[in-house]
């Protein structure tokens, strides 16, 4: 019981930790220093998502806390753990595979996104990663902003889209982004099933000293030889 209760301990500071990280990613993602990272919050809320992941693991992992030091007799807490738990895994399976599903559209999806942007930030973008247009350097490719690296329609119209830079796999492209982000998300299921699956055994085995006592005192109280 006592090398349980030290992975049950262990599993329960790894959601805690999953939380904190969530919160603190959640106040990173929301600085407007990540141009890529721009784009895709005016689809997706990290903010929103962080907070409401990192507080939900957080109170879990406080609510384990008098659930594991309850009576050996009563396991009503540590089921309510657990219930909570199946809640936890539910929202971060849904929030992974919301930003997975985004991930699967993300050409279409940031051509939208492109259009509705200000000059100003297609410049920014234009000018940092030296493309021109959303698909090519022309105005049916998605060159509307014709400033700084992109003024010269000419030179515009052989450089080559946006597009490849901006949902790139490599850092710090979209693809890139975005894989890191529900992978994460759904690596912490596997802490979630893990810690579920920890409570029922610590369930099962104040279970079985609860029926050897009652067999005990029905001995006599002399204990098992």
């Amino acid at each position: 019981m006592k090398k349980l209760t030290i992975v049950w301990s262990f599993l329960n500071l790894s959601l805690l930790a999953a939380g904190v990280l969530c919160i603190v990613s959640a106040i990173i993602f929301s600085q407007p220093d990540h141009l890529i990272l721009a784009l895709i919050k005016t689809r997706i809320n990290f903010q929103i998502i962080g907070i409401c992941l990192g507080s939900t693991y957080i109170a879990g992992t406080l609510f384990a806390l008098p659930a594991i030091l309850s009576s050996v007799e009563s396991s009503k807490l540590l089921m309510m753990l657990n219930w909570w738990l199946v809640v936890l895994a539910s929202l971060t399976l849904a929030f992974g595979s919301y930003v997975w599903m985004f991930s699967l559209q993300q050409v279409s999806e940031f051509f939208e996104i492109w259009s509705s942007q200000s000059e100003i930030v297609q410049q920014t973008i234009q000018d940092k990663f030296s493309c021109c247009g959303y698909f090519n350097g022309t105005s049916s490719g998605g060159l509307t902003t014709q400033l700084g690296y992109c003024t010269d329609t000419e030179f515009a119209a052989n450089q080559t889209g946006c597009s490849s830079k901006i949902t790139s796999a490599q850092s710090p492209g979209s693809d890139y982004t975005l894989e890191n982000i529900f992978t994460s998300i759904y690596g912490f299921e596997v802490i979630i099933g893990l810690f579920f699956l920890a409570t029922v055994c610590v369930i099962n085995e104040r279970n079985i000293t609860v029926r050897f006592k009652r067999i005990d005192e029905k001995r006599g109280g002399g204990g098992f030889v």
